[in-house]
């Protein structure tokens, strides 16, 4: 299920994380051939860099299911992920020195995506393919994502201009994070 859902969802050419013939080589050239071409035009350049501290943990179901409706995920493959998101419930194990187990109470898990899994993976980047789509009317601003690490490179040859800039995507981030 999984290769047939990767076939049919197109995800931006800004993402380089967990794609085949995609590296974190092809993401750095990427990143330094937009700060030397910025660079070379002699125009004002600036760069966002965010990693996202528990990335996967912050992903929220109700914004990613109709994500993944959107991407032509319907139907039983919709309802399987459903059943693996939703109503699930977690609480916290400890042992002391004792041998003696403590629990937590359970807690209804709201958000976050499974680590280490593929469908973790994929839901997570299905969850900020769109982010490179909500700063694209900006010109000066190009952004290269490899998995959870978002940097984006504003170049314009204007200060003020390039400040304006900066700050709305700054601002347009801030929100979609």
């Amino acid at each position: 299920m999984y290769f047939h859902l990767i076939s049919t969802i197109i995800l931006v050419a800004e993402q380089y994380g967990f794609r085949n013939n995609s590296s974190t080589e092809t993401a750095i050239y990427n990143l330094t051939n937009n700060i030397s071409e910025a660079l070379n035009s002699n125009k004002c350049l600036g760069g966002i860099f965010c990693d996202l501290t528990k990335a996967f943990d912050y992903v929220n179901h109700n914004i990613l299911l109709p994500k993944l409706e959107f991407y032509g995920i319907t139907g039983t493959a919709m309802n399987l992920i459903k059943s693996y998101l939703v109503d699930r419930y977690q609480r916290v194990r400890i042992k002391n020195k004792q041998s003696k187990y403590h629990f937590s109470e359970w807690n209804k898990v709201k958000k976050g995506v499974p680590q280490g899994s593929v469908l973790g993976s994929l839901f997570f980047i299905l969850y900020i393919n769109d982010l490179p789509c909500l700063i694209k009317d900006m010109h000066a601003s190009k952004p290269t994502l490899y998995a959870d690490d978002t940097s984006i490179i504003i170049t314009h040859p204007n200060s003020i201009d390039f400040k304006e800039e900066l700050n709305s995507v700054i601002e347009k981030i801030s929100n979609c994070f």
